[in-house]
């Protein structure tokens, strides 16, 4: 097996790195992967949560064929550390040459859910070619079945992608606390008819407050303009607390699963919805989207479009999902999966 880099682990530049582990990196980067072993396996006597050390030997286990125990320190770095893409993708190799095609499919794909990995990609075409993962159409010829297959990820709505929406509900409510100034300023007519309530002309350039209390007074003396303002403004609030409670919901609710044949889409707070869409459905490469707003957020989305039934189209968005790089590596999995399920099902005509 070809020799792997150390990676993920502390830096130079941290104050707190065991010096033992840039050693081995050393020992390993010359080819002494048995010293580096053995360094590293003292640093984790003393210290059994360090992540990058425990990745680091089973790098080395690999190296000097301690394939089972390699394995096993693999899955523990996974445990720990569910993120950590680069011992996913050495665990499945591993499964992979052991002829577990699909644990090391299943590898693969947790791999591309979160990075764009080619090697992962092209190593996933070979176990699904090699039966690793058959198409759910011949699962369901052989088992009268459609199962969803395991989970290989989840991607949820950001709540900085949210943020926009609560600047919007702000500014509603900023206008309408100054739109008798404003309106003073473009006609007077507003001016007018709240200067006969108050027993003063109002002047265009009056403080937060004051627009705020004659707001109120207007409302309470029942003129039409002050009813209006009063409303509007009642409604302005409710808009923003709304909008503020949504958030954090959003984030939490909203999204996707996504499973070996299928992805469970949520949408929606009040209204919600729940579809579930096999990847032969999905008609062409999901489209990567940004606007204004997602760039100053930092986020992106997906939009998807599926057919919903035998000779229609619909579409769905995963917004906000990630940041762009993580975005891309999800269209990235999708767009891996789409041709071994559809072809089967819809054939090469669609």
């Amino acid at each position: 097996m070809p020799k792997a880099r150390l990676t993920f682990g502390a830096r130079k530049d941290d104050p707190l790195a065991d010096p033992r582990y840039e050693q081995a990196k050393a020992l390993h980067r010359n080819g002494r992967p048995a010293e580096a072993s053995a360094l590293l396996t003292d640093l984790l006597a003393e210290h059994p949560g360090d992540v990058g050390a425990r990745y680091a030997l089973a790098v080395c286990q690999l190296d000097l064929g301690a394939r089972a125990e390699a394995r096993a320190n693999l899955r523990q770095v996974i445990e720990d550390y569910p993120g950590h893409h680069a011992a996913e993708y050495l665990l499945a190799r591993e499964l992979q040459d052991e002829g577990d095609l699909v644990g090391a499919a299943a590898g693969y794909r947790r791999v591309l859910a979160v990075t764009e990995h080619p090697e992962a990609a092209a190593r996933l075409h070979q176990c699904e070619r090699t039966t690793g993962i058959p198409p759910v159409r011949r699962m369901i010829e052989h088992t009268h079945v459609a199962d969803r297959g395991n989970p290989v990820g989840r991607v949820r709505t950001r709540a900085r992608h949210l943020i926009p929406s609560v600047v919007r509900a702000l500014a509603v409510l900023v206008l309408l606390y100054w739109l008798p100034a404003l309106a003073g300023a473009v006609g007077g007519m507003i001016g007018r008819n709240v200067a006969v309530l108050e027993g003063r002309n109002l002047r265009t350039q009056q403080r937060f407050s004051e627009e705020y209390e004659l707001i109120v007074r207007a409302f309470i003396a029942g003129t039409p303009l002050g009813v209006i303002l009063g409303l509007l403004l009642v409604l302005a609030w409710i808009y923003l607390i709304v909008t503020l409670a949504a958030v954090p919901l959003q984030a939490l609710l909203n999204g996707a699963d996504l499973y070996e044949y299928g992805m469970d889409v949520h949408t929606g707070v009040l209204k919600r919805s729940t579809q579930f869409v096999w990847y032969y459905q999905i008609t062409e490469p999901p489209t990567y989207l940004r606007t204004l707003s997602s760039y100053l957020t930092h986020t992106a989305s997906l939009r998807i479009s599926y057919n919903d039934t035998a000779s229609t189209t619909a579409q769905l968005d995963l917004s906000g999902i990630d940041g762009p790089q993580q975005v891309h590596a999800l269209r990235t999995y999708l767009q891996s999966r789409i041709p071994s399920e559809r072809l089967p099902i819809r054939g090469p005509w669609t």
